[in-house]
Order: structure tokens, then sequence, then C-alpha cells
């Protein structure tokens, strides 16, 4: 792991105590209607629209340029409801994780998923880019302020690593204080403070380089989710917990859990429940080769998907 491993442990920490103090803070946290949770099966949606989906929705990691997923074993926790509706959210995160091949830890674990249920999101996100800012992610301190602005009902932070060809593990941290290489050139050593060495193939088939995810922040807007039931917030907080993206409120083409909280789509892409496109994307994400290429994983997410999608 990197040197930075350990700072990482005490940012957990810090998080936990800033979770705690916003989600007790002020008004009581609503409460949220609860259904029974299933899994609906929609038609097969074209495979353009597969492709679209798959474009749309995943989110390459801005070092390897891969796109990211779990190695170690999920460990959700949250905070923001009453226990049973809590367990609720975490079983389901855990179940669906289950149901698409994707690790998941023993209960009594080292949490990597926070999910926070609150009605001062900005608040929170405000903390972490104070105390903790590599929770939000690989950036410099110029995208600070924004990357920590709450813009969305529902809206995932990733933290992920870099993994080399040797199977060597680094956190993708720009911020990284005790990062950096000494590097010959023609006018002597130069220390660059952001630079890494990764063991790579030297192919151009693929460079042997993966990316993984190593925490993620949750934050769900109680002010902005009224009316939609806990099942189904479970069930989108499942889908941002085990696939790392950016398309927050995006109107995707196919049936799907993320056009949730999203504007303006049609009723036939709809739905409150996680679906059979959700969970062939996630089940396709947890078996492609992760060392391949960016639009050659995108390309095989589609193709497993419709493949997937078929056998139901």
């Amino acid at each position: 792991m990197a040197t930075s491993a350990p700072f990482l442990r005490s940012a957990a920490i810090t998080l936990g105590w800033l979770i705690v103090s916003v989600s007790t803070g002020g008004a009581q946290n609503p409460s949220l209607p609860t259904e029974n949770i299933i899994v609906s099966a929609p038609g097969l949606a074209p495979d353009t629209a597969l492709h679209d989906f798959v474009k749309s929705y995943t989110a390459a990691s801005q070092v390897s340029g891969k796109t990211a997923r779990w190695r170690a074993g999920i460990c959700p926790v949250i905070t923001g409801l009453p226990q049973k509706a809590g367990e609720l959210v975490t079983d389901r995160v855990r179940q669906i994780a289950g149901m698409v091949d994707a690790p998941v830890a023993a209960q009594s674990c080292k949490p990597n998923i926070d999910i926070v249920f609150t009605l001062n999101p900005q608040v929170l996100l405000n903390g972490v880019r104070s105390k903790t800012p590599i929770l939000l992610g690989y950036h410099d301190v110029a995208q600070e302020e924004r990357l920590a602005t709450v813009t969305h009902p529902l809206q995932a932070w990733y933290t992920t690593q870099t993994v080399d060809f040797h199977g060597s593990a680094y956190v993708d941290d720009r911020l990284c204080k005790n990062c950096g290489m000494y590097i010959p050139s023609a006018s002597g050593v130069v220390f660059v403070p952001d630079a890494r060495a990764f063991a790579v193939t030297g192919s151009r088939l693929g460079d042997g380089l993966s990316s993984e995810l190593y925490h993620v922040i949750i934050v769900v807007d109680l002010a902005k989710v009224a009316g939609h039931t806990l099942g189904g917030l479970a069930d989108y907080v499942a889908m941002l917990s085990l696939a790392q993206t950016q398309a927050f409120e995006v109107c995707e083409p196919v049936a799907s859990i993320t056009n949730l909280v999203s504007p303006g789509c049609d009723a036939g892409v709809k739905t409150s429940e996680i679906t059979g496109s959700d969970l062939a994307y996630l089940h396709a994400l947890y078996s492609i080769d992760p060392r391949g290429s960016f639009l050659q994983q995108q390309g095989d997410i589609a193709y497993q998907m419709k493949k997937g999608l078929e056998k139901r």
C-alpha cells in the first residue's frame, strides 16, 4: 500500500466524527416510507441503448484511465436513519453486491462506504473538504470548492487506488505530502512531488494497470427525496456504492434505478427498484478484465450486459 494509508485511516475516523456531528444537529430526520424490495425485469433494451447507458454511467479513474471496482470486500456503514431503517439500507447494499459477484466483507469490518442521510449535506461536505479532502477523490486544490459542492439529491464521492502489473496498490492522491520521486533530467536530478512509479507491461495491447475503489461517500439529501420509498433509495445507494459514476440526475436510456431522482424521464425508464439492466451492468463490471483499456471495458460491459439480459 502507499505511504498515505495511515493518513487514510485517520481520515476515516475524522469523517465518522463529521457525519455524526452533522446528522445529529438540527431538525430530526424525517421518516421515509418503506416497502418490500423487489427486482424488476424490463424488456430487453436495444444494443444502442445498452451502449449509451454504459457510456453515460461509467466513469474512468483519473490516474489509470480504467473503470474502478471493489477488490476489497465492501463494508457499508450508515448514519442519519433509525437503526432498523439503516440496517435495511446496508443489508440491501450487501445483498446486491452478492448478487453481482462483488466482494463483501464480514459484518465486523472496517467501513469503506459511508452512507449519510442528512438535512445538512453541504455542511458535511464542507467538513470533508476542510479535514479530509482526499475523500473527495483525486483532484487539485483549485478543484476542491467545486468538487465539494452538493448539487444532487443523491451524490457520491469516490477515492480510488491504482494497482500496477505486480499487484502493488497506490491510493490516488494528488495532494499526497509524502509522495514524489527524484527523476534524472538533462539539467540534473529533479524532484517531482506528485510522481509515482508503476510497474507496467510495456505492451501496446495494455499497460497492466487497473483501478480499484478504496472509499466511497454517498450523501442523501433528505430535503430533496420526499416521496421516495426507502427501498428505492437503498437500491440507488447500492448502485452508487458498487460502481463509480459522475452521472447524477441523468436520464438514462434504459429502465434503471439510476433514473430514480432524474427529472423528465419517460415512464418506460423510470423505476423505483433496481432492474435487470442494473444488475446486468454491475455483474458485467465485476466480470470484465480490470486491466483492459477504458474503451475495451465499456464495450465488454455492454456485451456482457446483453448476454446477461438475454438469459433472463
